[in-house]
């Protein structure tokens, strides 16, 4: 197989590319679809999600709209 990918490359002409990045590839694209976590995790066959979660490449900005999506509800102080 690495023969078949090194040839690949060759003829399109792209810096070197291992399996590997085609795995990492699909993980962050994958993540940046808005796919959770833990089913990315299943995919990729990984059985502790700290492993997956290094394929994150999603910055703070996904963070603050995570953020956003809750609601409290706020019903004012209360008096004693």
């Amino acid at each position: 197989m690495r023969v078949l990918l090194d040839k690949r490359v060759t003829m399109a002409g792209v810096k070197p590319l291992t399996w590997h990045d085609f795995r990492r590839t699909f993980a962050g694209n994958l993540l940046d679809s808005g796919i959770d976590l833990v089913t990315v995790q299943k995919l990729m066959g990984h059985s502790d999600p700290t492993t997956t979660s290094n394929y994150d490449r999603r910055g703070d900005e996904v963070k603050r709209k995570a953020i956003k999506t809750l609601f409290v509800p706020y019903h004012g102080r209360r008096s004693p």
